[in-house]
């Protein structure tokens, strides 16, 4: 089974927030400064309650740090090998198609925190990244294992990740026998008169990519109803 997904290579620690003492008595104390010790002492002794919850969060978010760690590092291999003059940035956002094993299409309903950091894909089938230029975005690293092409991978990655685009500042820049691949997904090649009309920051990376013996097409997103 394959499966389209962003990719969870963000590790941002949650707080975990333990729930109340059950049954405990109010502190009573004459003054702020006791009052304050007081609170620090029951931080310092929490109710076996409290223990067993702070220790099944802080359990369930190493999980899912570790399996953003080994998210983050498959996709770099992935791309060193099929594709190494790639350069992956953090700030990209990047969606993979997976090849799940067994385990994780017999578990749908579970959590999605559960399920990143349990069941994990025995493979990665295909990426594609999207990387935020000012107020605008770039489509690339398109990128399908050998073994799989020719089955959709790539229009299928272009379905998933097209809510996140944005009409008329999301471009790419298309090897010539991919272009129909592109117009399929509503991105229209950009006449070579027009591009000094483009944003500056996406023609100068354009310039910098194309070549006589590399060339490239510079397209852009259009409203699927123009």
């Amino acid at each position: 089974m394959y499966q389209a997904t962003w990719l969870e290579k963000n590790i941002i620690a949650k707080q975990a927030v333990a729930p109340p003492s059950v049954g405990a008595e109010p502190i009573e104390a004459d003054s702020i400064a006791n009052k304050s010790i007081a609170s620090k002492s029951i931080a310092s002794h929490p109710t076996a309650l409290e223990g067993k919850a702070i220790e099944l969060a802080e359990s369930k978010l190493s999980a899912i740090k570790l399996c953003a760690i080994k998210e983050w590092s498959a996709i770099k291999l992935f791309y060193r090998q099929h594709m190494p003059y790639a350069r992956l940035a953090q700030k990209e956002a990047i969606a993979v198609i997976n090849h799940l094993n067994s385990s994780a299409t017999d578990n749908q309903d579970r959590s999605d925190d559960v399920n990143r950091a349990t069941f994990r894909p025995r493979n990665i089938i295909a990426a594609i990244r999207v990387k935020p230029i000012g107020h605008y975005q770039l489509v690339n690293g398109l990128l399908v294992h050998p073994d799989y092409r020719g089955q959709h991978h790539a229009s299928h990655l272009l379905q998933f990740i097209a809510p996140r685009l944005k009409t008329k500042h999301c471009f790419l820049f298309a090897h010539p026998w991919l272009i129909g691949l592109y117009q399929q997904q509503h991105f229209v090649a950009i006449e070579p008169r027009q591009i000094s009309q483009l944003p500056a920051e996406i023609t100068q990376l354009y310039y910098r990519y194309h070549s006589e013996e590399r060339p490239l097409v510079l397209m852009q997103l259009n409203n699927p109803e123009q």
